[in-house]
């Protein structure tokens, strides 16, 4: 029944040991994924999002309305990007055309929370409209004004930091559990995990 205990103990502390800092060992002894496609099935039921704006730049005044579509977080070796499709009209200018929007996505663990923190901290296009001929800036728009949407995963800390462990000749022994911890990004996905470190402990 001991043995079975440090078993159980051993596989919750392997797949939900999460901590803020990067281990200086990149491969973790075990570890949790979090998948690329979870995070856009997400963006994929928020659906499109649209806003309408005015501008004033240069004696020019108008409306504009855009609309992104196709939302979605890339996940590539140590980095997490933002990608989509955004369709921009200026009615009063008779203007429409689409523009790709790109950005920067964060992934990090928030000790006091305990959770993995997914956010996107920067995607923007620029609003383009043609005046006598010559093209003209009127607006930059930074959509991680409106993606303020809590990705949050639930990072658990480890259940328990000493097993207690039965000798042959029934003496108790504590071995402490310690945990150094990686936070991964890779292509399609970021892995979380931790090498895991024990150590003998005379009191808890």
């Amino acid at each position: 029944m001991k043995i079975y205990r440090l078993c159980v103990v051993f596989l919750v502390l392997v797949f939900f040991s999460v901590f803020p800092v990067f281990a200086d060992n990149p491969e973790p002894d075990a570890s949790i994924v979090i998948k690329q496609t979870a995070l856009n099935k997400f963006l994929e039921a928020i659906g499109p999002l649209s806003n309408k704006e005015r501008f004033s730049v240069a004696g020019v005044r108008g409306e504009y309305v855009w609309e992104i579509r196709n939302p979605r977080i890339v996940l590539e070796s140590d980095r997490a990007r933002f990608e989509g499709d955004v369709s921009v009209k200026v009615p009063s200018l008779r203007i429409s055309y689409t523009a790709p929007a790109r950005g920067e996505v964060s992934v990090r663990y928030d000790l006091d929370s305990n959770r993995i923190k997914v956010r996107v901290t920067r995607a923007s296009f620029d609003v383009v409209v043609k005046v006598l001929g010559k093209r003209l800036k009127v607006a930059e728009v930074d959509l991680a004004r409106f993606y303020t949407i809590a990705f949050d995963f639930p990072g658990p800390k480890p259940f328990e930091s000493f097993v207690e462990v039965t000798l042959p000749d029934k003496r108790k022994k504590d071995i402490r559990i310690t945990t150094v911890p990686v936070l991964r990004i890779e292509k399609g996905q970021i892995v979380v995990g931790s090498e895991l470190r024990y150590s003998p402990s005379d009191k808890r």
